[in-house]
């Protein structure tokens, strides 16, 4: 059985893709951090359970320990979300953003590529159109996807001596606990502002509490990705980049082509609330 790597599966769209894996031919290493959710894996047909802090550099150094001489697949799908304004973001909060979805999912990928390079291997980076688009309020969480985005390109080219392909998986809003705790996390995020931030963005901060609203309720199926993240594991030419719906194929075509004053205010109002 070909095997794969996949971090941050203890919930969300890394346990929906270890689930499908696991019951279609894959032998799957899935890390987590919290207890329940390693017990929740190993329970999983053809799955084995690695505990993970993401952050934790000596973890990752120790992870090839744990998996296969060969392992032909490493699935980075581990990730946060921080948003606010930029002027209100806490430094902390923006070093750990671009720790876990940035650096963190590097670290691995260096950890786990002599495997990889021995199997011929693929290596996939869960990315976001967030990736391609950046909204008010999402620059801290957009950047890390631009930083994933433009790191997995070099890789991409970097690995090509060995035929080792490299995927990026672009979706948008997903039907997973995280999206359906964006209202509180926004919230959250709000009462974490200073005052003076909480007054001057407080209209922002309502459009785009009533944006995510709608866009909750679009979120899509999970099933999107995890048939994405198939498709680039085992097609004999997988795609470089997986956009999963027209809204994000128009929303990247329009961005593209449309002057960036127009898009300013496009987006701009689009996540302002008028009295």
């Amino acid at each position: 059985m070909p095997s794969v790597l996949v971090t941050g599966a203890g919930r969300g769209i890394g346990l929906a893709i270890t689930e499908h894996l696991g019951n279609h031919g894959w032998e799957v290493y899935a890390t987590a951090r919290s207890e329940s959710a390693l017990q929740r894996l190993d329970r999983l047909p053809h799955v084995h359970a690695v505990p993970l802090d993401i952050t934790d550099r000596a973890a990752i150094a120790a992870l090839p320990e744990r998996l296969p001489d060969r392992l032909d697949a490493v699935v980075n799908n581990a990730g946060i979300i921080v948003n606010g304004p930029v002027e209100g973001l806490h430094l902390d909060d923006l070093s750990r953003q671009f720790d876990v979805n940035v650096t963190a999912q590097i670290a691995v990928t260096q950890a786990v590529l002599p495997h990889i390079r021995a199997a011929r291997g693929r290596v996939l980076f869960i990315s976001s159109v967030s990736g391609l688009v950046t909204t008010p309020g999402t620059g801290a969480y957009s950047a890390s996807k631009y930083a994933i985005e433009s790191l997995a390109d070099a890789l991409r080219m970097e690995l090509r001596p060995w035929g080792i392909k490299v995927s990026l998986i672009e979706p948008g809003p997903i039907r997973t606990d995280m999206w359906g705790d964006i209202l509180v996390e926004h919230d959250r995020m709000v009462d974490g502002l200073a005052p003076e931030h909480r007054e001057l963005y407080a209209a922002h901060l309502k459009g785009s509490r009533k944006l995510l609203g709608r866009m909750q309720k679009l979120a899509a199926d999970p099933q999107r990705v995890v048939t994405a993240v198939e498709r680039a594991l085992t097609a004999k030419h997988p795609k470089r980049r997986y956009l999963l719906d027209n809204v994000s194929r128009a929303q990247k075509v329009v961005v593209a082509l449309t002057p960036t004053p127009v898009t300013d205010a496009v987006l701009a109002a689009a996540t302002t609330s008028r009295p």
